[in-house]
């Protein structure tokens, strides 16, 4: 299983949100090439860099994207406001995965085009749910769509690469929820468990599942998860 820590930008500050609220954000710091540097140093096998502003239509922040993912050395996926296909090829650039939350629900046919022309692996489904029900929009919109009937769908049409985050969870450092994640985990599909994630017993959990990939946040931020320990964990 794979280690991916979250790199959260907004305003340029690296910032961590509670269940993806902006007015509830706690800011790391003002440098998040740095804390590029630092992941990917300590072992990091991905980076997963969102985009808040453009999540939220408030901004962009791709220089310094475009920087992290020049500099980083390591794979690196860019999600955040990717919601028409010129604005994805251009955060995927040459060899950076996309993270599409939005697009898949709302425009499949644009997805699957993407899909297409970058290749399968490169485009990852981000499923966020509030039990088990699809949120879009930056988690602002309820799809009334079911997490398993929406992952069957999409992988009906090809995709092969999902993020599936619950949205109660995120920013929380209570756990992950690992029931709805196990279902998820027994298609033929490559899934990374996001939210919650705290210590590195939650790494084993989530491997357990049978995950692809964990993503890193909060905790790595307030120390209480290191990237060598959650590879540790991961490798066990």
């Amino acid at each position: 299983m794979i280690i991916i820590p979250a790199i959260d930008i907004m305003g340029g500050k690296v910032v961590r949100l509670q269940k993806g609220d902006p007015k509830n954000a706690t800011v790391y710091g003002d440098d998040p090439p740095e804390f590029a540097r630092r992941w990917a140093s300590e072992g990091a096998d991905m980076l997963h860099i969102v985009d808040l502003d453009a999540t939220l239509g408030t901004g962009s922040n791709a220089g310094i994207i475009g920087q992290i993912s020049a500099e980083s050395g390591i794979p690196v996926e860019i999600a955040g406001g990717l919601r028409s296909i010129d604005a994805a090829l251009a955060a995927a650039g040459d060899h950076n995965r996309i993270v599409l939350g939005t697009m898949p629900l709302t425009d499949p046919d644009s997805a699957m085009a993407l899909r297409d022309r970058l290749g399968p692996s490169r485009v990852v489904v981000s499923l966020d749910h509030r039990a088990g029900v699809i949120a879009i929009r930056g988690w602002t919109e309820t799809t009334g769509l079911g997490l398993t009937d929406a992952m069957d769908s999409l992988m009906a049409r090809g995709m092969t690469e999902f993020m599936i985050t619950d949205v109660d969870r995120d920013g929380m450092k209570g756990g992950p929820e690992t029931d709805r994640f196990v279902d998820a985990c027994t298609r033929k599909a490559n899934v990374i468990a996001s939210g919650g994630i705290t210590d590195a017993g939650d790494v084993a959990a989530v491997k357990k599942c049978g995950a692809y990939g964990a993503i890193l946040g909060r905790a790595i931020y307030d120390n209480t998860l290191g990237i060598r320990e959650a590879r540790d964990a991961a490798c066990r």
